[in-house]
């Protein structure tokens, strides 16, 4: 018998909260969408301004609540110190990214409030992601989570790159999705259980298993991984990432690039590092084989790219590639140096997108987006501060020191060579080096190309100057506090 306690109902404070806010602006927004007076696109900014003031309360419920170890509802949800910092960045992250993309919705004509609610509900997803215990709840959240995302893909209506990305991104994800289900059966047709803790006891003793069950127990394993490298885009299931970012309108991008992953890599840890420990050691290959494909196939596509969006995507698959080299230590070094990388690299995304929504060309009377790397052609002439600000960002995705992305590789190669990785880790420098070549080919374009006209800018907003500004003091934070964010992430990390 399911019994609820008060306890349940408090380490699902947030999400509660945030799912009754999602019923009552879906209802002032029906209510006031057909309104003459108060319709599309008034109502749309209103419920934008709403979803702001929610996020920020949220992020006070979270701050406000105490971190203890409780594993509510049936053994379905986890509330630990993983789940509390996980989800107070996101919200931080998703407050900030709202600010970033709402002049471009109202410039874009994306004028309806249902966008709003389903990234709210997308964000919901998210929380309820970082806080599964059971492989049901995870199935059930990534799906949730998931719907919301092929709906936005596609929300632009008079796109067909729009339409097309969405329609990609579905497919695709359905297939993804029946990977993890298939995993997910066949875990529990061996073991009878779906509780990550549950799993955790009997791995232990896997010995008395015969060989059988060990290794259907590691093709469901196997399934289950797949699933996970295509929902964060790790080669060699990366072959959605650059369609999808590049139809997509670029708020959605946006908010593809910068949330999701954290959410998905904070479960991984979970996963790997506790449910699956005693069985995932057979397996490490597979992290190795993807963290090789990823650096490779996102560091070479990246050179060619022309397009904002591609380039974006395929440094993305790079990034991933090194967060699964930490994966592959098994480690506790390997899965600090991980989080601490998606940590750094949610950071720099953030800023890369609020800059890069900031580069609109303007033609009176109207303005349109800058789509192509070399859009930025003398830079520094048009606005200096935003050219040093991308720099800056540059710089870290390189992994130059002394910026935080140095640091961040640093602690991945540290781990792969204190457990005697040593090929991956001289391949992971000398892709670095080779990704280095098109970050400076940037800065060469922005500093030192000259162009008979020069692109008129849209006016930056304030909303996104103070993201910009706010993002480029915390990549400060990060090399001069590095020891406190070292330890928040230890933290983190006592499962």
């Amino acid at each position: 018998m399911l019994f609820i306690s008060s306890y349940d109902f408090y380490a699902l404070l947030t999400e509660i909260y945030l799912l009754n806010s999602v019923c009552a602006i879906l209802t002032y927004g029906v209510i006031l969408n057909t309104s003459l007076k108060r319709g599309n696109p008034i109502v749309s900014y209103n419920i934008g301004g709403f979803v702001v003031q929610i996020l920020i309360f949220s992020l006070w419920l979270i701050l406000s609540s105490s971190t203890p170890h409780i594993i509510s509802w049936n053994a379905l949800l986890c509330h630990d110190f993983l789940s509390f910092g996980l989800k107070t960045i996101i919200l931080i992250v998703a407050l900030f990214w709202i600010l970033i993309v709402f002049s471009y919705n109202n410039i874009e004509k994306i004028n309806f409030y249902e966008y709003w609610i389903i990234a709210l509900l997308a964000i919901i997803g998210m929380l309820f992601i970082i806080n599964s215990f059971d492989f049901l709840i995870m199935y059930l959240a990534i799906e949730f989570q998931s719907i919301a995302f092929y709906i936005l893909a596609s929300f632009k209506r008079t796109s067909e790159f729009s339409t097309e990305a969405g329609l990609k991104y579905f497919v695709l994800g359905a297939f993804s999705s029946v990977l993890l289900l298939l995993g997910i059966s066949l875990l529990y047709g061996v073991t009878g259980l779906t509780n990550f803790g549950d799993l955790s006891k009997f791995f232990l003793s896997m010995s008395a298993l015969n060989i059988p069950s060990i290794n259907i127990a590691l093709l469901g394993t196997v399934f289950i991984e797949a699933a996970l490298f295509f929902k964060v885009s790790a080669a060699p299931f990366h072959m959605w990432s650059p369609d999808v970012y590049e139809g997509a309108p670029t708020s959605v991008t946006s908010f593809f690039g910068i949330l999701p992953k954290l959410a998905l890599v904070g479960l991984m840890l979970r996963i790997f590092f506790f449910c699956c420990t005693e069985i995932i050691f057979l397996l490490n290959f597979t992290f190795i084989i993807c963290a090789f494909l990823s650096m490779i196939i996102g560091t070479f596509g990246a050179l060619v790219q022309t397009k904002w969006k591609r380039f974006i995507a395929y440094s993305t698959i790079s990034h991933i590639g090194f967060i699964l080299a930490g994966f592959a230590t098994l480690e506790f070094t390997g899965a600090f140096g991980a989080l601490f990388y998606i940590l750094i690299y949610t950071l720099t995304s953030l800023a890369t997108f609020a800059i890069l929504l900031s580069f609109r060309g303007l033609s009176y009377p109207t303005s349109y987006q800058l789509r192509y790397l070399k859009d930025v052609t003398s830079l520094v002439k048009i606005n200096p501060i935003l050219a040093t600000s991308l720099v800056l960002v540059l710089f870290s995705m390189a992994g130059i020191p002394p910026f935080p992305g140095f640091f961040a590789k640093a602690f991945i190669l540290l781990a792969l060579l204190q457990e005697k990785l040593t090929g991956l880790a001289l391949l992971a420098v000398c892709l670095s080096c080779i990704s280095c070549f098109y970050y400076i080919r940037l800065i060469q374009t922005m500093y030192f190309t000259n162009i008979q006209t020069i692109t008129v800018f849209y006016p930056i907003e304030k909303e996104k100057s103070i993201v910009i500004s706010l993002t480029m003091l915390l990549l400060a934070l990060v090399f001069i506090k590095l020891d406190l964010i070292s330890n928040f992430i230890q933290c983190m990390l006592f499962l």
